[in-house]
């Protein structure tokens, strides 16, 4: 789960699928450690069709970025998910 969570800190935009080539795991798997570390608190579901995160606004590519994501899920790191990576 942390070099899930350090995927998603460090890289920016990346889809389901090029998180999971990284990390090495199925798809599904994938899906499943994301929804258990949307529910600690780790990562935080937007809904891009709804909800804008601030860090995106003023980003070069946020406009690109919500648009493409609004076919599927948008996840954004917490600062709980941040201070983890920090003390591990």
């Amino acid at each position: 789960m942390k070099e899930i969570l350090r995927v998603i800190c460090d890289g920016g935009w990346s889809s389901k699928g090029d998180i999971a080539n990284k990390v090495g795991i199925q798809g599904s798997t994938l899906d499943s450690i994301l929804s258990l570390l949307s529910l600690k608190g780790y990562l935080k579901t937007i809904d891009s069709a709804v909800e804008m995160p601030r860090g995106c606004i003023g980003c070069l590519i946020s406009k690109g970025c919500i648009q493409n994501a609004s076919a599927g899920s948008v996840y954004m790191i917490t600062d709980k998910g941040k201070n983890y990576l920090e003390k591990n």
